[in-house]
């Protein structure tokens, strides 16, 4: 008989591997969290077969970075750095709680927001020097030519756009794990040629950070991280930390560069919101409540 005090979690290979083997934090955590209930953690792999198990239905399940299934399923992605964790009902980021919360400074006690932003800095990006040199700073992600439906338009335009909107140079990387077609980096390459403001380079990601006047990208990481060294950012794409961005989706390209040009946002406060009060710090005491208390709004009654 399928048993319903159950909890699924279903994980990549090594992730899996690990969790099994009690290594992986997050997922303790969420054992913690719900064996007052009288619940088992059980974990599996992400195949196909696994997640379309029947009998698993009659429990609660969680997939990781997967689209969940029915209301008794969540998804669990990590918030960008580690040990911060989302709980949601969707996988799509910028339909995140958090995307679609409204974020005000003056809700957040600055004598908190400065020493968490001082520690997290130093864990996150160090102390490198910062400086404006002039540039703009663009992490490219995947599927260049391709106009996404979370995107204002696709990243090759996203490049043409920005060298309209901005006088300045920009400064264009790769993501080592995307696989570039011909087609694609020969586009780069008639984009360079045409345009000598733009150059593809190679360099370490925090120190391009530390020295450029703004990162434009479509909705990569880096420009969260980036917050760590108060660099404003341009967004082209949809996400859950668009909130202190110039938004092209939400505002158009002109206004989008000019919330980027404009008085700087409280980034303390913006991180200490977005990290300490919207996500689940898995290396925190409090960490199976925040847990139970994601579950409790996505209506699991145990």
């Amino acid at each position: 008989m399928p048993h319903d005090r159950v909890l699924n979690i279903y994980l990549p290979s090594p992730m899996c591997e690990d969790a099994l083997a009690g290594r992986v934090n997050i997922v303790n955590r969420i054992g913690a969290a719900v064996q007052p209930f009288g619940l088992r953690l059980l974990i599996h792999h992400d195949s196909a077969a696994e997640m379309n198990d029947p009998e698993r239905r009659y429990g609660w399940s969680i997939f990781h970075m997967q689209e969940p299934v029915g209301p008794r399923c969540l998804c669990l992605r990590r918030a960008y750095h580690y040990p911060f964790w989302q709980l949601e009902a969707t996988n799509e980021r910028w339909w995140f709680d958090v995307a679609l919360a409204k974020f005000s400074p003056k809700s957040v006690d600055p004598e908190l927001a400065k020493p968490f932003f001082r520690r997290w800095r130093e864990r996150i990006v160090g102390d490198p020097p910062v400086s404006h040199d002039g540039f703009l700073f663009m992490p490219l992600q995947g599927r260049l030519t391709e106009h996404r439906s979370f995107q204002a338009m696709s990243p090759l335009a996203m490049i043409q756009a920005t060298l309209a909107a901005d006088p300045r140079p920009i400064r264009a990387t790769l993501h080592p794990k995307e696989r570039y077609s011909p087609r694609e980096l020969r586009a780069l390459e008639k984009l360079a040629e045409a345009n000598p403001r733009f150059q593809l380079v190679q360099g370490d990601t925090i120190t391009l950070l530390a020295a450029c006047d703004l990162v434009v990208t479509q909705n990569s990481a880096t420009a969260l991280t980036g917050y760590f060294l108060k660099k404003p950012a341009v967004l082209f794409g949809l996400v859950d930390f668009q909130h202190i961005a110039g938004s092209v989706p939400h505002d158009g390209v002109e206004h989008a560069f000019a919330v980027a040009k404009g008085r700087p946002p409280d980034f303390a406060a913006y991180l200490y919101w977005f990290f300490h009060e919207n996500t689940i710090n898995a290396g925190a005491p409090e960490a199976e409540e925040q847990i139970r208390a994601r579950m409790l709004h996505h209506k699991w009654q145990f």
